[in-house]
């Protein structure tokens, strides 16, 4: 049983409410924080520069987000075929997308704690290191990913069986790749600090392997899946109950750079705040506009300027006639 048919099953099953409130609330909530978390990210590196990491580093991440953004919009469109009485997209259609979109992912996640081993184990080397070379392997892995949908296409005509049982199980290499390579990268760090003293931009270390925490376990439970449908276990609801896991925890790690790069990244939390104030201004001006035009229409009726209130109340304190000079009078009368 390959990914799509399991899944499919999965979802006819009904182990995940797919109309149900709750799984409904969390995934509006994956969509909300990736829209706007993974835009802030492609509109903050671009436009602003606010991530002054290792310019391939940053390159990845750009990409990492377009898939988070393209993940998004296929959970989108899952929830809206689910709600509907007559799907608005075929639903092969979108678990190919989804599926390129989730590998594609995964691809990047793996190259960004490599090209992060490879920027400190040959510092000088990284230098040279331009942004164009690393769109360059981004687009290389966009189609190699690619590829393996397009075998998945070729695989509903019963061709490449052997090359599709390999295609569910690429999150393995790649997880191992991850784990591998984090912790190698984690020994250089602490290697090039005992023999440099602390010459080190820590701000991209923790940020790779924080990107590589969450990644490696939210992708552990699909894992754990895609072996046990292969080896053909037997204890069938065990598989069901990781994979309904898995649905939960992918999803995380789809929302989860931008807090990650938001707590490791200084520049970039800085950008943040900054954004934050101006937007709080630009509030606080626009209700100040708004009271001064409600009170200058207040002080207005039919054409004729009134006086503010604080103006009448001087004005009858200082009147020969007012309240207080009434009564003083009326009492040295009686008196």
């Amino acid at each position: 049983m390959h990914l799509i048919s399991f899944s499919n099953e999965f979802i006819m099953t009904g182990m995940i409410d797919y109309k149900g409130l709750p799984w409904i609330s969390f995934n509006v909530l994956v969509i909300l924080s990736s829209f706007l978390g993974d835009t802030t990210i492609l509109v903050a590196s671009i436009k602003y520069s606010a991530f002054r990491l290792n310019k391939s580093t940053v390159a990845v991440m750009q990409h990492l987000a377009v898939c988070d953004l393209l993940t998004s919009c296929m959970y989108t469109l899952y929830l809206i075929n689910n709600r509907v009485f007559d799907p608005i997209v075929n639903w092969e259609v979108l678990a190919y997308v989804l599926i390129w979109s989730l590998y594609a992912s995964f691809s990047f996640t793996a190259a960004l704690t490599t090209i992060k081993l490879l920027s400190i184990k040959y510092p000088f080397h990284a230098r040279l290191w331009t942004t164009h070379t690393a769109h360059l392997v981004c687009a290389i892995i966009w189609l190699f990913t690619l590829l393996f949908l397009s075998i998945y296409l070729l695989d509903g005509r019963g061709i490449l069986d052997e090359v599709i049982w390999i295609f569910d199980l690429v999150e393995v290499p790649l997880l191992l790749v991850v784990i591998l390579t984090s912790a190698w990268l984690i020994y250089k760090a602490c290697k090039v600090v005992r023999q440099r003293g602390n010459r080190i931009r820590w701000e991209g270390l923790l940020t790779v392997i924080a990107t590589a925490v969450v990644f490696s376990m939210a992708v552990l439970p699909g894992v754990v899946t895609r072996i046990a449908i292969q080896l053909g276990i037997k204890n069938y609801d065990s598989v069901m109950k990781m994979d309904y896991v898995y649905q939960y925890t992918i999803r995380i790690n789809v929302m989860a750079n931008f807090y990650i790069y938001s707590l490791t990244v200084t520049t970039f939390r800085n950008f943040l705040f900054e954004r934050a104030r101006i937007l709080k201004n630009f509030i606080c001006c626009t209700n100040a506009v708004k009271v001064n035009i409600t009170n200058s229409h207040r002080r207005t009726i039919n054409g004729q300027q009134l006086q503010p209130e604080g103006t009448k109340m001087s004005m009858m304190a200082n009147h020969p006639y007012s309240l207080g000079e009434a009564c003083r009078n009326r009492n040295e009368h009686d008196g």
